[in-house]
């Protein structure tokens, strides 16, 4: 029997399990916060391919930022964001235009490549305004009390931070100049400064049911502007989208696992909503998926294909994944609901590195796979990484034979570069297969037209000019050529051409 105190005390307790089972976006502000969010300028990290870069016509969308401003607007902070390659800003420019918006706080997101871009944005900021300066990312995390000390952010976020962001955003609220020590030291995944010493708060936990995160806040930013060349269809407007946050690969180069540790997937409901939110209220057409490993659950694929005909979603799509992640038949189904690109990280045509660097894959499968592709007129992609661990002047070679032998006809070659996050930085400041670390200033770590290694018989300077040689053994074949004539029209390929040359021939 349940007396009235008792079932007083069971509700409150059932409501006091709901309200802690809420994730902090769930609940209004009563004080909303004026924030501004930026991408810094990405353009720096491609130094001397910066023309290239341009003439792809291919701007990333910055969807983590936008997963940011997505949380921190449903709470009912008002929430602006700058992309500034697409805005048309630099590092300097930028600062008059957060100046004159007048927000409460700025926030930047930064990978390793562009943090010196960050950093200079931010020490602008500080010595200009007393605005509140955040800080995310992947340089951040893995780098915390480094980049901390490094730069003259108020605020910094490691890992997975959209439960962080807005919990700080409302502690702020209350008191944004002088918010609660006691308070602050309980947000997890935070770092501050306190009487000038830095603060690592515990490392938050992960989010369980990514489906509760809202959607990212795309209409914040000018979609028209996020232009791609695309299969079949010209230059066309294009946005990103992911189903999954992680990946379960373990390649020497790559510091996913240290924002995104596991596998967690959003449901087919979740999917479909999104996909019917771009398509329909956004008018997008186009859709890039993010994950970076796109096929790794194939069933739940299929599960999406079959969701999306019998929803009637009509739109193209590309995405990442692994060659022997993929089949015939899940490649038909696939291109059922317009698939038109695939891309594969290739990373080296030796087998040897092929083992060093974790990848898993034997080179059949990367010939099995983009037949596959050709067969059923999927358009390929490549990236291809030389610089890596054994890696001499005859493996570079013999890689990029392997990539023209491919039947692919578009790729992406990048200088090995030891992020941190990775476990290439710490193998390359062991000498681990000939390598030696040359510096360990974030400013130069660029995958184009720099080194910051040197392995074997090849010096920094060799890197270089054997990335502009492979650009032009792939691209300067007359099929590649004429094939992207074709595809993206004589006016497009000339300009194209002109910048690839000021880009691999200087």
């Amino acid at each position: 029997m349940i007396f009235p105190s008792d079932h007083e005390s069971i509700q409150d307790r059932r409501r006091q399990t709901a309200q802690e089972d809420m994730y902090p976006w769930e609940q209004k502000t009563t004080v909303p916060l004026k924030i501004l969010l930026i991408n810094p300028p990405a353009t720096v990290a491609y130094g001397s391919f910066k023309a290239a870069a341009k003439a792809a016509a291919s701007p990333q969308m910055p969807l983590g930022i936008l997963y940011i401003a997505g949380v921190l607007r449903a709470t009912g902070h008002y929430v602006e964001v700058i992309d500034c390659d697409i805005d048309g800003f630099d590092a300097f420019s930028i600062v008059d235009e957060i100046i004159s918006r007048k927000p409460d706080i700025v926030g930047l997101t930064a990978t390793t490549p562009i943090i010196s871009s960050a950093f200079e944005i931010i020490h602008q900021v500080k010595q200009k305004t007393n605005i509140i300066t955040w800080l995310g990312g992947y340089h951040i995390t893995a780098l915390p009390v480094q980049t901390m000390h490094q730069s003259m952010v108020d605020y910094g976020f490691y890992g997975e931070a959209e439960a962080t962001v807005v919990e700080l955003a409302n502690l702020l609220a209350v008191s944004i100049s002088d918010p609660d020590f006691e308070q602050l030291k309980v947000i997890n995944g935070l770092l501050f400064r306190h009487q000038g010493e830095v603060i690592i708060n515990p490392k938050r936990a992960l989010i369980k049911d990514l489906d509760r995160i809202p959607f990212p806040a795309r209409d914040l930013l000018r979609n028209e502007k996020y232009i791609w060349s695309v299969p079949q269809k010209g230059f066309v407007p294009v946005t990103a989208i992911t189903t999954q946050r992680g990946c379960p690969f373990q390649c020497i180069f790559c510091g996913a696992q240290t924002m995104f540790p596991g596998m967690r997937y959003h449901s087919i409901a979740r999917i479909i909503d999104e996909l019917t939110y771009i398509t329909k209220n956004l008018g997008i057409k186009h859709l890039h998926f993010q994950d970076d490993t796109l096929t790794i659950n194939r069933e739940k694929i299929l599960e999406m294909v079959n969701a999306i005909k019998k929803n009637n979603i009509i739109f193209t799509w590309e995405g990442y994944t692994r060659a022997n992640a993929l089949d015939e038949e899940l490649l038909i189904e696939m291109k059922k609901i317009g698939l038109n690109r695939l891309s594969f990280g290739v990373e080296t045509g030796n087998e040897q590195i092929l083992k060093a660097i974790k990848k898993g894959i034997p080179k059949e499968a990367y010939h099995t796979a983009y037949k596959l592709c050709s067969k059923h007129d999927i358009e390929t992609r490549c990236s291809i990484i030389i610089g890596h661990p054994y890696e001499t002047k005859k493996t570079v070679r013999e890689t990029i034979e392997f990539a023209c032998e491919l039947e692919c006809y578009q790729a992406y070659i990048n200088i090995a570069t030891p992020y941190p996050g990775s476990e290439l930085l710490e193998l390359a400041r062991q000498g681990f297969g000939g390598i030696k670390l040359l510096t360990e200033d974030w400013a130069e770590y660029r995958r184009y037209g720099n080194s910051v290694m040197e392995m074997n018989d090849l010096t920094a300077d060799d890197l270089v000019t054997l990335q502009k040689w492979a650009y032009r053994k792939f691209y300067l074949r007359p099929k590649i050529i004429w094939y992207n004539v074709r595809r993206a029209g004589l006016k497009a390929a000339v300009l194209n051409g002109v910048a690839f040359f000021q880009s691999v021939i200087r």
